[in-house]
């Protein structure tokens, strides 16, 4: 702590400054440049006390009457906080009764320094609608063997406003197929497959983190066809339409949703296999029914 002491021939305004930023001299300076003359017949006494972030200005009269109490927040520089010191003190000796009653100088605008802004927030915003896509592997019933296969899931439905745990209600698609499988033909066999396309809409249940998925699909599919084990094979193609619905069970982990899925299609166009020569035909199975485990992905919102 230093003290500025100034007798009556000289300065009766006394400095108490406590701290270094701004130290005594500084202060001196700014006070005088500020007041000027006033400085010889001010009997005051000033004093600058740093508090945490502040710089508490306090000024008394003569006589010991507190005249001014002001914190300033701490300035970029020493110097702006002494200058800001010295308006504080000059107003409020200015202002004081024992100067003649009307204040001798004006209240004047402290300089502080403005506030750092700070950088915009960029926030993110959610997606319209809520996008699931995965993928399965499974099964399909078959005699004399089921066939394997794998399929591809994508569920569209509107974003939720609260839930992580999807949309109730969507459309569903699904992409895929299982091996080919064997029927009796004549003295020979003939293999098959469907290469289905279902689509329809769907409806979302859920209990916690648990969820079961219900939907119906129309199956557009394509049927590839083939003989074995005859004097002379021929592949051909045909193209069914199926209806039919399923329901998907699992638990949302995060983003991640495992399930297990069961769907059962019925076709509505009958697709006969003979072989030439021969009024023995084979009919395809005018049904599939498939079990599947996947892990479904939502990469929106």
């Amino acid at each position: 702590m230093s003290v500025l002491g100034f007798a009556a021939a000289r300065l009766a305004l006394r400095i108490v400054v406590e701290g270094s930023c701004p130290d005594a001299a500084m202060a001196e300076a700014k006070v005088a440049a500020t007041l000027g003359p006033m400085m010889e017949s001010s009997d005051a006494t000033a004093r600058l006390e740093p508090l945490d972030d502040r710089l508490r200005v306090e000024v008394r009269s003569g006589s010991g009457a507190l005249l001014v109490v002001h914190d300033l927040a701490l300035g970029p520089s020493c110097d702006d906080l002494a200058a800001a010191a010295a308006v504080v003190i000059a107003t409020a000796v200015g202002s004081a009764p024992e100067t003649g009653g009307l204040p001798l100088v004006a209240p004047v605008p402290i300089p502080l320094p403005l506030p750092r802004r700070s950088p915009p927030v960029l926030t993110r915003q959610a997606s319209p609608l809520w996008l699931e896509v995965g993928a399965s592997v499974g099964i399909e019933a078959a005699l004399p063997r089921p066939g394997g296969g794998g399929f591809l899931w994508l569920s569209i439905g509107p974003s939720p406003q609260r839930s992580q745990l999807g949309s109730r209600f969507g459309l569903l698609f699904r992409l895929g197929g299982t091996s080919l499988k064997q029927l009796a033909l004549g003295q020979g066999l003939a293999d098959w497959t469907r290469l289905e396309l279902s689509l329809g809409p769907r409806l979302r249940l859920s209990r916690g983190l648990l969820l079961c998925d219900l939907f119906l699909a129309l199956t557009p599919a394509l049927v590839l066809a083939s003989g074995r084990e005859l004097p002379q094979t021929f592949s051909s193609t045909g193209f069914d339409l199926g209806l039919g619905g399923g329901g998907k069970l699992g638990a949302r982990i995060g983003s991640l949703f495992p399930f297990v899925a069961v769907s059962a299609t019925g076709y509505v166009t009958d697709q006969a296999l003979r072989v030439l020569g021969l009024a023995e035909t084979t009919r395809l199975p005018s049904y599939s029914v498939q079990v599947s485990l996947g892990l479904s992905w939502h990469p929106l919102p």
